[in-house]
């Protein structure tokens, strides 16, 4: 097959963009000619773009954003779409354009989406001949719950669903499909997790006090969803022992947000180079994590936790919790509810947890086994399956 693969801002940080494709790629090439069709964050040189990423061939895409015009369509449509929705509609009708000039040009047999702005817009493209196009939801939209905030980000989710002939999403996108009047679409959908179930993410401790017990909460703090007052309210109940650092973006903000006054030591930084976070998951002695309160949103950053196989505290805010399909097999996972009504009682189990499985690691073919699923190998199977289907 000739495959092209859609990303944005694949150039120049890492992010789960690039974390997904850098897993998939050796799976998806084999047998396959691969093309990969990308932007750039903001502001990046043209003349810096490489030519391959992963030895795969890269059509970057630069849409005119010199015209004044457009500059001012893209701050009224910035006002109507919110960041966790939908690119704006001047940028998908521009890459729809592009898009349908690339088939013309390479007459690709397959299309597979990953990230905004590309499945509204190469929903819209046109093709001459047959094409099995294909989406991969990270993150499902929060409209497959009937709760879309703008027409045009209805628009778009009805027009990807129609239009698509494969969507691969967690298991939760498919149960919600069920649940809110979508079922008609369930049977184009396949449920597949996040490939990053590899030992290149591993990383080894580099040497810390045995005096202490730090805890690590890295990933977007993205208040709206992602609340972490339960969290500080334990946070509020520790002493000296305990450092709790905070990673990710919006964390440098946590503290004027949210004032927490503890006898730990609190650190907060902000979003930091995606192998950064990565050690520092390795150097902490117990990992946390913030469930969302989006019922088909799960923080990719579960799986990642869990590949470490180091001890994990799971907040969650709902009984169908996306995160509680994962931690509830996880051996030394403690799930605690943010309903608890006393977060005395919660501090004191935390705390228990923390000091009985600092320094334990979950056996590595137990995760390998338990979390199969999740696998690059896996899920680049289900990919090209439907696909040559």
């Amino acid at each position: 097959m000739r495959i092209v693969i859609l990303c944005g801002q694949l150039y120049p940080t890492k992010s789960n963009n690039t974390t997904l494709l850098s897993n998939l790629l050796p799976h998806l090439k084999a047998g396959n000619e691969l093309r990969l069709v990308a932007t750039c964050r903001p502001g990046t040189n043209p003349s810096e773009l490489p030519e391959e990423y992963e030895g795969i061939p890269i059509e970057w895409l630069r849409p005119n954003r010199e015209s004044s015009l457009h500059a001012k369509l893209t701050a009224v449509y910035a006002k109507l779409v919110d960041r966790n929705g939908y690119s704006d509609a001047v940028l998908v009708r521009q890459y729809r354009g592009l898009l349908s000039e690339l088939y013309g040009r390479w007459r690709f047999t397959a299309l597979l989406s990953i990230s905004e702005p590309f499945p509204a817009a190469a929903a819209g493209a046109t093709f001459a001949g047959k094409l099995h196009t294909a989406v991969y939801f990270m993150d499902p939209p929060k409209d497959v719950q009937g709760a879309a905030d703008t027409p045009y980000r209805s628009h778009c989710f009805r027009t990807i669903l129609r239009k698509y002939r494969s969507v691969f999403s967690t298991p939760f996108f498919r149960d919600a499909l069920m649940q809110n009047g979508f079922d008609a679409f369930c049977a184009k959908t396949h449920s597949v997790g996040f490939p990053i179930m590899t030992e290149e993410t591993l990383r080894k401790r580099r040497a810390a006090s045995s005096e202490t017990i730090s805890l690590l909460f890295t990933g977007w703090m993205c208040s709206d969803i992602r609340s972490p007052q339960y969290f500080l309210d334990i946070v509020s109940r520790l002493d000296e022992r305990f450092t709790v650092t905070f990673m990710g973006r919006e964390c440098e903000k946590l503290q004027q947000r949210f004032p927490t006054q503890s006898r730990a030591k609190l650190i907060t930084l902000p979003q930091q180079p995606y192998e950064t976070a990565l050690q520092a998951m390795a150097d902490a002695d117990v990992l946390i994590n913030i469930g969302n309160s989006v019922p088909v949103h799960m923080p990719s950053k579960t799986l990642e936790y869990i590949n470490t196989g180091k001890p994990i505290v799971n907040f969650y805010k709902m009984d169908n919790c996306p995160t509680l399909y994962y931690t509830n097999r996880y051996p030394i996972c403690l799930n605690l509810s943010e309903r608890e009504a006393e977060p005395d009682a919660a501090a004191a189990r935390f705390i228990d947890f923390c000091v009985t499985n600092k320094g334990k690691v979950v056996d590595r073919g137990l995760i390998e086994r338990e979390y199969a699923d999740c696998t690059p190998q896996y899920i680049a199977n289900v990919i090209l399956d439907a696909l040559e289907s």
